[in-house]
């Protein structure tokens, strides 16, 4: 068996955050959390894209601390299948999980630190956010992203990358708000890629949880040749969308649907679209949904014109 595939700057960044998330799980109200515990079965993703492409990853897991479908601490352990026409490969992970958010806000912090094995290649995982508020108008998000690049060719070159940066959510006016986020990725072949984001939104009729926003997007790449991935050295997008976000019942639900352009280096614009809905059930259910479906068709890991699709859901019982 290979030996883990990071180096001791990232082993730093993930040690930084392995402290940062048990003081944040500490943090929660551990009466709270020793009345009960869940059980996650299952955790599904799946994904297909237009290189006939297919991801499917079903995991469970046990939480020994456990609060509310927004709280909890524990373990989760998942098996990935990746296959193309005459290609296939399997992997495992396990994963400390962890997840502390504010229903009124949804600030807070998400986690998952863990170990993937994909034949016989190992790589430290991580997919960790916190979000705070400054003050009453104004809100940041750092993240840090740590995972092999899915893409056939990745996978069988035991690419991975790490995507990190953060963002600031400024209230403008009463219905106008702005999002900027600074990010870099930073892929195994020493490819490292630069991103900027923006998102002006509207909120037109706030009642009925309707907004408008105008969306930014573009990244420049150090290295332009790879067989591994779509890699352009530079691409840009801008999109118009409707977003809409809702309670029902006490479930929250929420979606966005986007039409935009993007160039790609010297290349004519071409459309983009995108498509994504959400639910969550009720935090205090015994059982707990969290499901999220998304269409895209724009640039990606597989392309200049790349559609991609995916469902994702999480199903927690909890036991007194």
């Amino acid at each position: 068996m290979k030996a883990m595939n990071f180096s001791l700057t990232d082993l730093a960044r993930i040690s930084c955050l392995l402290v940062g998330m048990a003081g944040i799980s500490s943090a929660v109200n551990a009466q709270s959390l020793n009345q009960s515990w869940g059980l996650v079965a299952p955790t599904i993703f799946a994904s297909s894209d237009s290189d006939d492409f297919h991801v499917t990853k079903l995991g469970a897991g046990a939480l020994p601390f456990y609060q509310d479908g927004q709280h909890y601490l524990g373990l989760q352990a998942t098996n990935n299948h990746y296959s193309s026409p005459d290609w296939s490969k399997n992997g495992s992970q396990m994963s400390l999980v962890q997840r502390s958010i504010d229903a009124q806000t949804g600030l807070g912090s998400v986690g998952s630190l863990g170990v993937s094995n994909i034949s016989g290649r190992e790589l430290l995982t991580a997919d960790v956010t916190y979000s705070g508020a400054i003050n009453t108008s104004l809100s940041y998000e750092a993240f840090f992203f740590r995972d092999w690049v899915e893409t056939k060719n990745s996978l069988n070159n035991g690419i991975s990358h790490n995507y990190y940066g953060g963002s600031f959510e400024q209230k403008l006016a009463k219905d106008w708000t702005v999002i900027g986020v600074l990010a870099q990725q930073k892929f195994s072949d020493d490819n490292i890629r630069n991103h900027v984001r923006a998102k002006l939104i509207y909120d037109v009729l706030p009642e009925q949880g309707i907004n408008f926003q105008a969306r930014h997007r573009q990244y420049r790449d150090s290295h332009e040749a790879t067989v591994n991935y779509f890699n352009p050295n530079e691409y840009q997008e801008d999109m118009l969308a409707v977003g809409w976000r809702r309670k029902y019942q006490n479930w929250q639900l929420s979606g966005v649907m986007g039409l935009g352009r993007q160039k790609i280096n010297d290349d004519p614009m071409t459309t983009t679209k995108l498509i994504e809905l959400e639910a969550l059930s009720p935090i205090q259910n015994k059982v707990f949904l969290r499901t999220k479906l998304g269409y895209s068709d724009s640039a990606g890991f597989g392309g200049p014109d790349y559609i991609y699709r995916y469902f994702q859901a999480d199903l927690i019982f909890s036991f007194n």
